[in-house]
């Protein structure tokens, strides 16, 4: 295709020898057909002008004989699940947990019915998704049909102590049948770590971080393609109620037990690229899509993942680990400071080419790729020339000798370049064909290249969404401790 068409981006589309273009070029080409003036249908020009010639005689136009290289599956998830017991029919204690055994995934999703998630006030704060001990204990009881109270409060210890399937709201009384403490699930418990649908107590593939994740996102993408519109647009509304995604909201907490420390460098940064395009995807459909500056901020700092036993931001895990502990736009300090833990995980190197990677949702992101630990440095290349080739990110005016660019080049400048005048020549490197040698006849000529910089469009894919809302993270009304006799 290179040798063709001297471009990265897909697609490209040929009739017979003749290069139309990618896909706008290529729509616009058979518009041009439907307006034809000889009343000709577009069936009857494409068999005049296309089928009725010969097929192409450039054996790089040649229909391939080779069956198609098929990208290697997902790992599958180890076998040996953790599976809680549930009681047989009328049970009198824990004893007869023996009947059956179910996952916690779908037990998790029957408590979440079950149970009340309530607002509830005590002293000066107000705690959300949560319900009284005695409420719990009759709903347990009701549901899984235990004789007794103490049967349920029973039932009920052994899914908090075992499972850590439900939680004191302060983390501070095992559950009692009682109306004065309040308890939520692990489900509701820390809204603004995504990946916490539950505590991860199954084995980790610690050997494979990267097959973790492309099993994860083997799920998105199966979520995404039920729930995506032919004009690519995505109903994130629908795709939250849809049961696969409680199934994928379960799967990624597998990575709170992945450590960065012990990854290579090449795999923590395919791995925290693929995990961040990842974790953008699942907090669009989870808490929503932020709409300003004031929410953008709030999401890019608020929302959380767990990847082995520590907390990132979006922002943290840009900046602080891609990044190499450098200071985000606009931000006065860095992510991490010295007697932060996570300091220790940053990658050795600060490659500009992340930026051309990294997706946080808007239309004007590069698209969201596959990154691998053997391939990176090559993916890295493709994928910066890629998003340079297109004229949305890097323009150049050789008439006007200016330079338009894509914000992120703002941005992250100092990424790319020691000034804003050096920018030109270290941006040639990723540039190819006409457009590299316009900007290369400039840079010769000695003259001040003037630098423009493109509208960021911050639009999503989305055709229905919820709008981010900042308060929805804390799983409490005002950011207080809570009394000890709470």
């Amino acid at each position: 295709m290179l040798s063709l068409t001297d471009r990265l981006t897909v697609p490209q589309v040929f009739f017979n020898e003749f290069h139309v273009g990618g896909a706008d070029e290529t729509m616009k080409f058979l518009h041009a057909w439907d307006r034809d003036k000889t009343g000709r249908t577009a069936k009857q020009i494409y068999d005049r002008e296309i089928g009725s010639r010969a097929d192409p005689s450039d054996a790089r136009l040649a229909v391939p004989t080779d069956p198609p290289v098929e990208e290697a599956a997902a790992p599958p998830r180890p076998n040996k699940k953790t599976e809680v017991k549930l009681p047989v029919k009328d049970a009198s204690s824990v004893s007869h947990l023996i009947e059956r055994t179910d996952s916690v995934l779908n037990v998790t999703r029957e408590l979440m019915v079950v149970l009340p998630a309530n607002i509830m006030p005590y002293m000066i704060t107000t705690y959300k998704d949560c319900f009284r001990g005695s409420e719990g204990i009759s709903a347990i009881k009701n549901h899984f049909g235990f004789q007794s109270r103490l049967a349920a409060l029973e039932f009920a210890r052994y899914l908090q102590n075992e499972h850590k399937i439900l939680h004191h709201v302060c983390n501070e009384h095992e559950i009692a049948d009682t109306f004065h403490l309040y308890f939520r699930l692990q489900v509701y418990h820390t809204p603004d770590v995504l990946n916490s649908f539950r505590i991860w107590t199954e084995r980790v593939d610690v050997a494979n971080p990267l097959g973790v994740v492309k099993r994860c996102r083997k799920l998105m993408n199966q979520l995404e393609a039920h729930h995506t519109f032919t004009d690519g647009t995505m109903d994130y509304v629908s795709a939250k109620s849809d049961a696969r995604f409680l199934e994928f909201d379960e799967a990624v907490c597998e990575l709170q037990g992945l450590d960065l420390s012990v990854m290579d460098e090449k795999t923590k940064l395919a791995f925290c690229i693929n995990v961040y395009n990842l974790m953008i995807k699942h907090a669009f459909i989870k808490i929503g899509v932020p709409s300003s500056n004031l929410t953008r901020s709030a999401f890019f700092n608020g929302v959380k993942y767990n990847l082995g036993g520590q907390l990132f931001s979006f922002s943290e895990l840009e900046n602080g680990i891609l990044r190499s502990n450098s200071k985000a736009p606009y931000s006065l300090s860095k992510p991490f400071g010295r007697s932060d833990p996570r300091i220790k995980l940053i990658c050795e190197k600060l490659d500009p080419r992340i930026h051309f990677a990294l997706n946080c949702g808007a239309n004007s992101c590069p698209p969201v790729k596959n990154f691998t630990a053997e391939s990176i440095e090559e993916e890295l290349r493709v994928v910066a020339q890629a998003f340079c080739e297109q004229d949305t990110s890097v323009a150049v005016d050789e008439d006007l000798n200016e330079l338009h660019l894509c914000m992120i080049f703002s941005w992250y400048r100092s990424d790319f370049a020691e000034s804003a005048s050096s920018l030109p020549t270290r941006i040639i490197s990723y540039l190819r064909g006409s457009k590299r040698l316009a900007l290369a006849r400039m840079l010769l000529s000695n003259k001040t290249i003037t630098l423009r910089w493109m509208s960021y469009d911050w639009n999503t894919n989305a055709s229905r969404k919820i709008d981010f809302d900042p308060s929805t993270l804390n799983p409490n009304e005002k950011l207080m401790s809570c009394w000890s006799k709470q």
